[in-house]
């Protein structure tokens, strides 16, 4: 089951990057008013987010190869929580930067 697992892991993180960057791209390079999203902000955590979890997805691909599924299995599904507490924390870190930026504009 490690196989699965691990082309969800690249799937995921490649899709995660594509979405991103196509609204970064249609939206084109305007400032963020104060108090939204910087969607560059957004794309720099999704894209770092995304390249850790393909290296992982390779890891976890080697890991069950060389003979362990299980440890590799492990490995996988950890990784895919940690993204999202990672994506989560990235968002509260973004909104807590804009609402601090829209404070000391006005």
């Amino acid at each position: 089951m490690y196989g699965p697992l691990a082309l969800l892991l690249v799937v995921t993180a490649i899709f995660a990057a594509g979405v991103v960057w196509l609204r970064v791209r249609a939206t084109g390079p305007s400032p963020a008013p104060p108090g939204a999203f910087d969607l560059e902000q957004v794309q720099g955590f999704v894209f770092v987010g995304s390249g850790a979890l393909v290296l992982l997805g390779v890891a976890v691909l080697v890991v069950g190869l060389v003979g362990r599924p299980g440890p590799a299995e492990a490995m996988g599904v950890l990784g895919l929580l940690a993204y999202l507490l990672y994506l989560a924390i990235a968002v509260l870190l973004i909104v807590r930067t804009a609402r601090r930026g829209a404070r000391r504009a006005a």
